[in-house]
Parts: C-alpha cells; sequence; structure tokens
C-alpha cells in the first residue's frame, strides 16, 4: 500500500455544515412550498447541469420555472441566487485540514458544484489550506462518474494509492476507491475521522485515544 500524501476533501456537509431541509424551509412557510422546492428544485435534472457546468442559473430558473406553481417564481430565482452563499464553517474540520496542511500533507478540494462557487469559497477558512481545487462545473463532469476522479488525478498529476479522499455520500467514496483512492464516509464526527486515519497511518497533530 502506497504512503498516503494527499489528502481530499468534498466541501458541503465536511468542510462546511449544511442541512439541506433546514436551509429550503429559510425560503417557504409550508410543507407544500416546501416539497416544490426541495423535489422540483434541489433534485432537479437543472440542479444537476448548473453543477456539471452545462446551464447557467437563469437557465436553470425558466426551466424549473415552468412546472413550478406560479407564487414560487421569484423564491426559485431567489434561492438559486443565494444558494449557499453563506456558509457555516465547521470548527473541528477547520482544525483537522490545519493540522494535517501542517504535518506536510498536500490538500485538495473536490466538489460538485456550480461556478457560484467562485465567489463564495472566500468565506470558507479551511479553502486556504487547499493546494489544488477541483469544482464539478469547471470539469463538465460529476462525482460519482469514474471520468470526474480520473480528471482529476490528471488535473494535479496525482497518484490515485496516494490520495485519501473525505466525502460525506458512501456513493463517491465507493467511486472513489474504485479509482484506487482510499477513503472513508464522513459522517459529521470529526473525532471518528481522525480514528480512521490514525488507523491507516495519517497523522494529524493531535492523536485521540480509543
Amino acid at each position: 500500500m502506497a504512503v498516503i500524501k494527499n489528502i481530499v476533501f468534498d466541501m458541503g456537509n465536511v468542510l462546511t455544515i449544511y442541512n439541506a431541509d433546514e436551509y429550503i424551509r429559510g425560503y417557504v412557510d409550508n410543507e407544500e412550498d416546501f416539497k416544490w422546492i426541495r423535489n422540483h428544485l434541489c433534485a432537479s435534472v437543472e440542479w444537476l447541469r448548473m453543477d456539471r457546468g452545462t446551464m447557467t442559473d437563469e437557465e436553470a430558473a425558466a426551466s424549473i420555472c415552468r412546472r413550478m406553481p406560479g407564487h414560487l417564481h421569484d423564491t426559485v430565482r431567489r434561492f438559486i441566487a443565494e444558494y449557499r452563499m453563506v456558509q457555516p464553517p465547521n470548527p473541528p474540520m477547520e482544525k483537522l485540514v490545519e493540522e494535517l496542511s501542517r504535518s506536510g500533507y498536500d490538500l485538495y478540494l473536490m466538489s460538485n458544484t456550480s461556478h457560484r462557487f467562485r465567489v463564495f469559497s472566500q468565506s470558507i477558512g479551511s479553502i486556504r489550506y487547499m493546494k489544488g481545487i477541483w469544482i464539478s462545473c469547471e470539469h463538465g463532469l460529476l462525482k460519482p462518474e469514474p471520468e470526474a476522479y480520473l480528471d482529476f488525478f490528471r488535473t494535479f498529476s496525482l497518484n490515485p494509492g496516494e490520495c485519501f479522499f473525505v466525502d460525506d455520500s458512501p456513493a463517491n467514496v465507493e467511486a472513489a476507491r474504485n479509482q484506487g483512492m482510499t477513503g472513508c464516509v464522513y459522517y459529521g464526527d470529526v473525532k471518528e475521522l481522525r480514528h480512521y486515519m490514525q488507523d491507516i497511518g495519517i497523522r494529524a497533530g493531535q492523536v485521540y485515544e480509543s
């Protein structure tokens, strides 16, 4: 097994804290509208196309509004324009990221996100430790597509066997492993993640006893 030299992080619910349902409820005041936004906006093909970089925010909003009730059209446009522009920090993860950087690991971001990232990422403290940033909209690929990981490795000239991947999606972690990158699913517990890293030989500052 190769020595791990690179740690690759997902963004949402890893570097930052994000509760999708709670976020959506900040835009609507009843259950019916909540379901419209959750199902027909956040789980839409247009949403994936924004993340893939093949549809602009304006194009997506116009397309989504064609099947949405009229009273939600302004909400749709505002939701897309404002989506995650304020990123709640994940302080325990920020501490771990800083420690990993100080320990000599090269850190990378690999995230499915739209072009909005280049604006809102300025508020994410841990981004400054990233040696490389791969976002789906700039490559036309999405995790967990195999080609997304291969493109990530090519972009930064990385050996998959020297990379460790942290993502909150089991499907994304499985796909990463299929392309030769070790990793684990992050369930919101940084202490648990530290234990996992410790067990496979990744060292970062404070070590917790089992």
